[in-house]
């Protein structure tokens, strides 16, 4: 028996994916509390968004259905991050962590915009980049 943890980082448009849900019925039959799912939940992927392509609505529900415990946090917030990690005790099963992102957060070419999920920066949109980020 080993204690260490397991984190596995999924995007709310993978979870559109039949593997997901599979592999979320494992884990909790075989009570996994050492295993951690962090959702990255940005409302994208990669054709579109979620809503567009598939929407996956209530996936904090739905990885409780599964028999997960469930946090959901703003993904953008370090301290929120931090204690979704180390209150992660005592719930004896996995646990599955909905963080709330918006793609590209903080810089305005890439904010919200989908074309970035498979995009090649270049080295214009880098020094734009660089040059907000200087502004801040």
């Amino acid at each position: 028996l080993k204690n260490n943890k397991i984190y596995v980082i999924v995007g709310d448009g993978e979870c559109n994916e039949g593997s997901v849900w599979e592999a979320a019925m494992s884990a909790s039959k075989y009570n996994l509390d050492n295993l951690i799912v962090i959702v990255d939940k940005n409302n994208f992927q990669q054709t579109g968004s979620t809503q567009e392509v598939m929407p996956n609505n209530n996936l904090a529900s739905k990885w409780k259905e599964f028999g997960w415990n469930i946090k959901e946090i703003n993904g953008h917030d370090y301290e929120e991050i931090f204690n979704a990690f180390v209150n992660d005790k005592g719930h004896n099963k996995p646990q599955a962590i909905i963080a709330n992102t918006i793609k590209g957060k903080g810089i305005s070419i890439f904010e919200n915009n989908n074309k970035w999920h498979h995009n090649i920066v270049t080295k214009n949109d880098f020094e734009l980049a660089l040059e907000e980020i200087e502004k801040k």
